[in-house]
Order: structure tokens, then sequence, then C-alpha cells
């Protein structure tokens, strides 16, 4: 019983706790939602009773459930021009391409740069464009713009230059660039810092003047709405002697950056991650389709395999040491070389897991229990996958988490946040006062470089500027429900509010008074379990990472009876579904 002894002692410390405390010590309460709005959507539509809980827990209203459950794009894409320069940017990239120009391309090197710069390669192939791409190798060039990368696309003939999901803080490269003579057009959605550079146009809806309420948009779809522009002004010059491009057949690409770049899922997102899926379940991209057979993925795709299948590979180049195999793979039209190099990616990633595993075990060592903001630094940490830690480290503590590679003078960190802080901020006035050697981000990540000497002043500025006015954390379920009301036709319900994401997260239930009939390591560290209420009904869960945690405890303690936090999944074998739980804390009871 010492786990529920601690427990008590926990809570008798922490006045505020109202509400559940779970093994993890962590408080859980319920959402608020609107009675009123639920009976009336459940009336209306004819939903069933928990469908209409879950919406209106989301504020979704009668005359938006249409939208919502159905999100078409001819109904909701707003004018590319509501973008702040876009029509300057436009006009400047129609002019290159009627005059047969070449174009250069310098994209990030994460999933979101990468399928920026294929889905601006795929439309300049398909209208006959000479173009360049360039993405700097993560770790000798690190994070945005480089004066030799815009010296190569020079060298190469290009006769501009578009920075994509990057270049919003590039001050110096840009000046470089228009010494040469060549313009630059930024096309980005990181924070705007301390003013703008030098650049021809700046397309990016979270610039300080941009007023298009597009704030949510990752890079990716930022460049989507280039190339709609693009399309229409080359359609109303005559350019097009034909058809011209089928740019919906690019929404597969922006459905995978809106969901691996963790931006908030807005009607606007949320219709390209559901219309993008369709796109995707019919994609004629090789690289896709070669990265998908070398995963052995045999259903159909989803907001899933999209941030856990797929896009832990695109990345994974980068991380590893080979940043532009992931664009080269989508931009493949040969497959046998497009599953050469979908293999050399699926290899990367299991290399990547390795690492990946030493830096999370020596960085949660470094945890210290009363910080509000995690920040951890080692100089034997593969920078490759400090991101990835990052991640971890916040979904386990549920804290923005900061970890910094150390392996050179000029050090990398990388940074992960929850729904109410900003890291964007935190970043840019980390950078604005001269601790940071350069750096960007959004509200939910970031990355920074700074100097081995100033990561001390980093640590005391976030001390004193975040650490402090940080509230506690209370974490949040949907509903309680019933064990024995969850089946397969439940499951599919629920899923009716896919896709899912920061914005309109996986719901996730109580379950009361389930007992523990057994449990089972399953993979390195994950715990299988099956539960019964006192009716007999069973189901299975499983509980990932948990061997090292606390959920672990109650398998080795003598309780059996608890109340379970968790989201329900489909699990799909030998042609057989079957619904299960994917427990995310336990309750004592």
């Amino acid at each position: 019983m010492q786990i529920k002894r601690k427990i008590e002692e926990e809570q008798s410390k922490n006045q505020n706790f109202k509400n559940l405390i779970s093994v993890k010590y962590q408080e859980w309460l319920q959402k608020e939602n609107d009675k009123k709005l639920e009976n009336e959507l459940c009336e209306k539509f004819n939903l069933n009773p928990i469908v209409s809980k879950l919406l209106s827990i989301r504020k979704i209203f009668p005359e938006n459930i249409q939208n919502f459950f159905n999100p078409k794009i001819k109904n909701l894409l707003p004018d590319p021009s509501v973008l702040h320069d876009m029509d300057l940017a436009t006009d400047k990239i129609v002019k290159l391409i009627l005059k047969k120009k070449k174009i250069g391309i310098f994209g990030d090197y994460d999933v979101d740069g990468t399928t920026s710069t294929v889905i601006l390669c795929h439309y300049l192939k398909e209208i006959g464009i000479d173009y360049e791409f360039y993405i700097p190798d993560r770790q000798k060039e690190g994070y945005g713009p480089n004066i030799n990368a815009f010296e190569k696309l020079i060298t190469k003939q290009c006769q501009i230059i578009l920075t994509l999901d990057c270049g919003t803080t590039s001050f110096k490269e840009i000046n470089f660039a228009r010494k040469k003579n060549i313009d630059v057009i930024v096309v980005d959605h990181h924070k705007e810092g301390n003013g703008l550079p030098s650049a021809y146009a700046i397309v990016n809806p979270n610039k300080k003047n941009d007023k298009s309420n597009l704030k949510n948009l990752c890079a990716a779809a930022v460049t989507f709405f280039v190339i709609i522009s693009v399309n229409r002004k080359l359609k109303q010059s005559g350019f097009f002697k034909s058809s011209s491009p089928n740019l919906i057949e690019y929404l597969d690409l922006v459905a995978l950056a809106t969901v691996c770049d963790v931006v908030k899922l807005d009607l606007i997102n949320r219709t390209f991650v559901k219309q993008g899926l369709k796109v995707l379940n019919k994609s004629k991209n090789l690289g896709l389709i070669s990265l998908l057979n070398e995963t052995q993925v045999k259903t159909d795709i989803n907001d899933y395999h999209l941030g856990y299948i797929i896009g832990p590979r695109i990345n994974a180049g980068g991380r590893m040491g080979n940043s532009s195999l992931g664009a080269k793979l989508l931009l493949s039209s040969d497959q046998s070389i497009a599953g050469v190099m979908a293999k050399k990616l699926d290899d990367y990633n299991s290399l990547r897991k390795k690492v990946e595993k030493m830096v999370e075990s020596e960085a949660i060592k470094m945890v210290r229990e009363n910080e509000k903001i995690i920040c951890v630094n080692s100089k034997e940490w593969h920078e490759g996958v400090i991101g990835i830690v990052a991640s971890k480290l916040t979904e386990k503590f549920n804290r923005p988490s900061i970890v910094i590679s150390e392996q050179n003078n000029i050090c990398k960190g990388s940074c992960r946040s929850i729904a109410d802080f900003d890291m964007g901020e935190l970043i840019l006035e980390a950078l604005e006062i001269g601790i940071l050697e350069s750096g960007g981000g959004h509200k939910m990540a970031g990355g920074f470089s700074i100097k081995l000497d100033k990561i001390k002043k980093f640590k005391t500025f976030i001390d004193d500027k975040y650490r402090k006015s940080r509230k506690e954390i209370t974490k949040f379920y949907d509903s309680e429900i019933k064990l024995s009301s969850i089946n397969n036709e439940f499951f599919f319900e629920v899923e009716k509010l896919s896709p899912f994401g920061p914005g309109n997260p996986r719901p996730k239930f109580l379950i009361r008074n389930c007992f523990l009939k057994y449990s089972k390591i399953v993979g390195e560290n994950h715990l299988s379990c099956f539960f019964e209420d006192v009716y007999g009904n069973g189901i299975r869960g499983i509980a990932f990472n948990a061997v090292k945690n606390e959920i672990s405890t109650i398998v080795k303690s003598d309780i059996s009876e608890v109340d379970l936090i968790c989201s329900i999944k489909l699990n799909r074998w030998n042609n057989d579904e079957k619904v299960e739980l994917q427990i995310e804390d336990v309750i004592i009871n």
C-alpha cells in the first residue's frame, strides 16, 4: 500500500487538488461542457450521446457541424491573397516562370521543411520550370539559411531563392543574397523576432503585420497557398496551353506536415488533414508508396500513421546524417530507386531509435522534481535526436522541455511545449537579449543555437522569467464511461471526430472500478493488461513506456481495483478488429 500512502501525502501537501490524483501524482479534472448544446446536437443530428458531449466540449455548434464532420477545401479555403506579401511574392515568381528562369529553393531539414520543398519542386516540375533545391545538414549547418548554401544556389544560376520553413530571422544571409543581386522570398510560419530581414517578400502568417488570421498554418500549408496563388496568376496570363496541375493532389504532403509539425487543428488545418488523408490513401507518390511498403502498413492511412510511421522516417535521414534523403525519396520517379531510399530511411530510423533511447534515459535522470520548465544538457548527446527526446520529456512530465547537445562550442537546443505555454516567445526573447546565437519556433516547438558558455545564463533566464511564473498543471479527461459500453461500434462513433491533434485532441475517458486480472511486458518497455468490471465484461489495454514509470507500480502492488484514464484504439490483426484501451494514467480507489 506504499503507493497509496504516497498519493495521500502528495494530496495533503497540495491543497489545490480538487479532483482525482493519479499514480503519476497528477490532478485530473473533467472538461466542462455545455449541456444545452450537447442535447441540441444529439436531438438535431441524431448523434450518439457521447459524440454530442465530445462536440459540445469542443464548442462545435449546429451551424458548424457539417464543416466539422466533412470539411471541404472548396468551402473553407481562404483566398491566398489574405496573407501579407502574397501578391508581391506571386507577381515576382510568375514573372520569372514566364521568362523560364531557374528557381532556387532552400528548405528546412524536418518534415515540414522537406514537404514544403517537395510541394514546390513537384509543382515547378509539372509546369516545366528548372529548379535547384538545397536542404542543409542538421549537424554541420544547423537550422536556417547559410551563406555557403546560398552561394551554391547562385552558382547554379538560380535567379531567385525561396526559403521554406525558415528565413524569418535570417538577416545576414538575405543581405548576402541581395549584394549578389539575388532576391529572396521567405515562405515561413515561425514567429517574427526583432524586425524582419530585407527579403523581397515574406509570406508568413506569424509576421506581426499579417492580418490573415492563419497563424496556425505549418510551412507546407503556406507553401500550398503560394502555389495556389501562382497557379491562378499563371492561368490569368494564359501560361497553360491545356489543363493546369491538379493542386488537390498536393494535400497528402500538406497533411503529413500539418500532423508532424504539431500545429493546432483549427478549421483549415483539420480540412487539410481530413482531405489530405483521402489523397494519401490513393497517392501516386512513389516515395510515399515505397515507404509504406517498407513499413508494411496494410490498413488505410490515418493521422497516427502520419505522425508515428511516415513522419519519423522522413525525419530520420536528417537526424542521422543525410538531410536531403527524405526530399529525394518524395521527389523520386523511379520505383526501384525509391525502394532503396525507403529502405535506407527505415534503417536510419532504427538507428535513431537506439540513440534516442540512450539520450532519453540519461535526460530523465537529470530532470529536477520541482522545475516548471525542463532544461537539460550534455556533451554526449547526438543533436539529431534531441527534439524527439524533448517530446518524450514533455509527454512524461507534462512540462515544457528543452534539450541541449553540447557536441560543439556552438551547441544546439530543441524545445517542445504544452498547450498553455508559448515556446516560440521564449526563444525569441532569449534571442533578442543576446543569450542565443540563432533560433526560431512556434507555440509548441522550436530550436536554437547557443554558445557553450551561455547555457548557465540561459537556465537562469528561464528560472527568472518563466519557471516561477507558471501555474501548476492540471490534466483533463472528456467524459466518464462504463467499461461495458466500449466496443467496435463505440470506437467508430468516436472516430467521427478525427483527425485528432492539438486543438482537437483524441478524447480521454475515465473508466471507474476496473479490476486488473493480469499484465505482461511487451516490447521493451510497454505493459499489456487485461481488465474486467464487476459484471465480468473484459477488455485489453496497453500502457506505452510504462515499465519504468509509476503505472508499473500497481502491477507490483497488492492493488487490484483501479480507475483508468485512457483513450480507445482499434487493434487490427489477421483481419480481426478489436477495440482496446490505451492507458495514460491510473487512479487508485
